[in-house]
């Protein structure tokens, strides 16, 4: 108590008292938090081991199959063709990063606990000292992982015996440059809602302006465009790696001055969510842990409910009014959606390779279009089950009241399925117009990216994805229905697991946490191989239409157990 006492007291008059102060706060905030023993961390370090085993290589493996089929050969990809594509690829990249601006409203790198929020930064000690670890590490963690995927496609590029030592030093550091600037675009999004919205829109206006081509002129310049050129185009020089990195440079010397600038109580009240956040999840609820993140609601606040003619017409009415009232949460589901539909629509004409399966080659390489379509279906309905998490507030107040009296005329399950209706509508017209949009801007680009490419030009594909794409974004919306009927996690699961490393009984609380996204991906990868061989002729479409039917069934009936479970 007393090193406490005198480390709250002492001087902050000059640097060296500063430092001095700072490193006896921490020094008590370290030996009052709980502490690490032999046994916890070898646990951790065991569990990492076995993720990196068990689901990395795995994943890494399988990008490196997917890249040696998908990625453009060197010598051809510096055509008209590679530079479409190339700027198609920069546009998606800007996008992400204006995305990443958004979400630094929540999920800013410069972050503290609440006891050093309140102890130090009162104090005269700058505020980019206090903060500069946490922002450090997470600037360290983006670039470490930008130029890990760039690594891959260097290595996949060798193994197609299109090793060149200049873009094996190029691409890194330009993955690297990438990965640090998106990390630090969080730290744009925390300086306020303003500079939030005018970073995320320029970011917006650039991307929609490269895909016009009237950004040209600024593409020697632009991170984005001489990285995606290094990643289509084998051949390109390597020189074009040093404007990433000149941005990345810039990126890390003012994260300082940014950090400066952000107010203490928006700190103070990021911090106190995420300690709430932390505390929901760890104890297995984490769908009222998300809850804590949405911001409150500013817009709409006027618009008024009139109550329908029916109980359906009201429900849908209300649905629809809580959709309008959170634009943000709305707009960013719609966004996500239609990228999952412009990703299943690449699913089912994934490489153009698919023609060669319906002819019969044989040999393990033939595989290739087919695992490529798995993953391009498990990524996309995983995205439309995340992203249509927006439209399904309405369902999942529905299903935490299933377990009581219900103070509407209809049962818990009349109920439930009612507020299916608003979100199944938005889900299917977004994903059908993400397939569709996904294909004019292939035709407008001249770049095979979407199903309607690979079969013909009969719009027999087109039609087939068109269908499968709506049964797709019924089935995520049910899938959210199960999440949300999951309740609370039992008991059972939360008691120990005692193991020679440490108690495991996280374990089973993050598979519980995480079976809904995980069974999403399974979902998609496998109803994307059953609509792929529907293309390529290897199974009718009425027997895919039959299929899809049953998963969606499937779906439906594991959330009616659930909602039995509690109480329906």
């Amino acid at each position: 108590m007393a090193e406490e006492r005198t480390a709250a007291a002492a001087p902050a008059s000059s640097a060296p008292s500063m430092w001095g102060t700072l490193r006896a706060i921490r020094r008590v905030l370290r030996r009052r938090g709980d502490g690490v023993d032999a046994g916890e961390l070898a646990f951790r370090v065991y569990a990492a081991i076995m993720l990196v085993i068990i689901v990395v290589a795995p994943a890494v493996r399988v990008a490196l199959l997917w890249l040696q089929l998908e990625l453009p050969p060197a010598s051809v990809s510096a055509d008209a063709e590679g530079e479409r594509s190339a700027a198609l690829l920069a546009s998606a990249l800007t996008a992400v990063t204006a995305l990443l601006v958004l979400a630094g409203a929540q999920l800013g790198p410069a972050r503290a606990g609440l006891p050093q929020l309140d102890l130090l930064l009162t104090t005269p000690i700058p505020r980019w000292r206090l903060l500069g670890g946490p922002l450090s590490r997470r600037l360290a963690l983006g670039a470490s992982a930008g130029a890990v995927v760039a690594g891959v496609v260097v290595v996949a590029r060798a193994m197609r015996a299109e090793f060149d030592p200049g873009l094996a030093v190029a691409l890194p550091l330009a993955g690297a440059s990438l990965g640090l600037l998106a990390a630090a675009a969080p730290l744009v999004g925390q300086l306020g809602r303003r500079t939030r919205a005018g970073a995320a829109a320029l970011l917006a206006v650039l991307a929609g302006a490269r895909l016009l081509g009237a950004a040209e002129w600024i593409a020697p310049l632009d991170p984005w465009s001489c990285a995606a050129r290094l990643l289509i185009d084998g051949g390109a020089s390597p020189l074009l790696a040093f404007a990433p990195a000149g941005w990345a440079i810039a990126a890390a010397v003012c994260a300082p001055l940014l950090v400066s600038r952000l107010r203490w109580e928006e700190l103070r009240g990021q911090a106190l969510r995420w300690d709430t956040v932390q505390t929901l999840v760890v104890g297995g609820d984490p769908s009222a842990g998300l809850a804590r993140l949405g911001s409150p609601v500013r817009w709409g606040r006027r618009l008024r409910f009139a109550p329908r003619a029916g109980l359906t017409a009201s429900i849908v009415a209300r649905d629809l009014l809580g959709i309008v009232r959170a634009p943000g949460r709305s707009l960013l589901g719609l966004g996500g959606v239609l990228a999952a539909g412009s990703m299943w629509g690449a699913a089912l004409g994934s490489g153009g390779a698919v023609d060669g399966l319906a002819a019969g080659s044989p040999g393990g390489a033939s595989l290739l279009p087919l695992g490529s379509a798995a993953l391009w279906g498990a990524a996309a309905v995983l995205l439309a089950y995340l992203s249509s998490s927006a439209w399904c507030r309405g369902l999942a107040a529905a299903a935490q009241g299933s377990g009581s009296p219900s103070l509407l005329p209809a049962s818990p399950l009349a109920l439930v399925a009612r507020h299916l209706l608003a979100p199944v509508g938005f889900a299917v017209l977004a994903m059908v117009a993400g397939v569709v949009g996904g294909e004019a801007a292939g035709s407008l680009l001249g770049v095979d990216i979407s199903a309607g490419a690979a079969v013909g030009s009969d719009g027999s594909g087109l039609v087939r994805a068109v269908l499968s794409a709506a049964l797709v974004g019924c089935t995520a919306v049910a899938m959210r229905a199960a999440a949300a009927l999951k309740g609370a996690i039992p008991m059972r699961l939360l008691a120990p697991v005692p193991t020679p490393v440490g108690d495991a009984s996280g374990i089973n609380v993050l598979l519980w946490m995480l079976d809904g996204p995980i069974a999403s991906g399974f979902v998609g990868a496998g109803l994307a191989l059953l609509w792929a061989s529907a293309q390529a002729g290897w199974i009718a479409p009425f027997a895919a239409v039959l299929a899809s039917g049953a998963v969606l069934g499937v779906v439906l009936l594991w959330a009616r157990v659930r909602l039995g479970r509690a109480g329906g």
